[in-house]
């Protein structure tokens, strides 16, 4: 999975590459995760899956790259899009899905 993130960049094939790879990695767990969050855009999806793999979000950054600032503010919608307060935490929230 990290081979196939480290060599993606944002595009579409290139996420359907790392999409796969996780899938490979972690069997169910998308089908599992947008089942219980349908309403995560496919962005939003990606900043999960990052979050999953134990990624920090400089290496998120670099990976995908983008600015550590949208990075940022990935993770923010992500916060509100899964109704989670300031103080829980999104790193224990994902791994603990």
């Amino acid at each position: 999975v990290y081979d196939a993130l480290a060599s993606a960049e944002s595009d579409d094939s290139d996420c359907a590459v790392f999409k796969r790879h996780f899938d490979t990695s972690y069997p169910g767990y998308r089908q599992r995760l947008r089942h219980a969050f349908p309403q995560l855009t496919s962005a939003e999806e990606r900043m999960f899956l990052l979050l999953k793999l134990n990624l920090s979000s400089k290496e998120a950054a670099d990976m995908q790259g983008i600015s550590l600032e949208s990075i940022k503010k990935y993770r923010y919608r992500l916060r509100k899009r899964l109704g989670l307060e300031q103080e829980e935490g999104l790193e224990l929230f994902v791994r603990e899905f």
